[in-house]
């Protein structure tokens, strides 16, 4: 079975010093390959294009073979890298914490262990909070769209 790690360090190599980074790397039973990938400033098809054509021609499909999906990191996908709470500042927010509680605002900052996100307080919603958040104590966090 092909390794996860290995797809996750090709994934990286293909991606160099790129704006594009491989969030979250599956490798499913019957060595289906998933590659989700994210970048500063969004993803392009030729970015999935190249990652998928590199890691392909890295792997041998007469030893193993795969079936390999490079796509992009989706709207209601759950954060997973602190680059991505650092793209997402000025964008709400839904996090559900390691006790099941969930906590809604805008992410205001973020660096390599923690976020802050402004809460408004109840019961008019006029106040708002600040209420930093180690990613070691969130479950899942997903950036919340509003069709306003």
């Amino acid at each position: 079975m092909i390794k996860e790690s290995t797809i996750l360090d090709l994934a990286r190599e293909s991606c160099g010093d790129d704006k594009v980074f491989p969030v979250t790397v599956e490798v499913r039973q019957g060595n289906h390959i998933l590659v989700l990938l994210d970048g500063d400033a969004g993803v392009k098809i030729e970015d999935c294009k190249r990652v998928s054509r590199f890691i392909e021609s890295q792997l041998d499909r007469e030893t193993e073979d795969f079936e390999l999906e490079v796509s992009s990191f989706g709207v209601g996908t759950p954060l997973v890298l602190p680059r991505q709470y650092i793209n997402n500042i000025g964008r709400n927010a839904s996090v559900t914490m390691k006790d099941q509680t969930t906590i809604a605002g805008t992410i205001v900052a973020a660096d390599e262990n923690t976020f802050t996100l402004a809460v408004k307080i109840p019961p008019k919603k006029k106040e708002i909070k600040n209420q930093e958040i180690a990613y070691a104590d969130c479950l899942k966090t997903q950036i919340t769209v509003s069709f306003k």
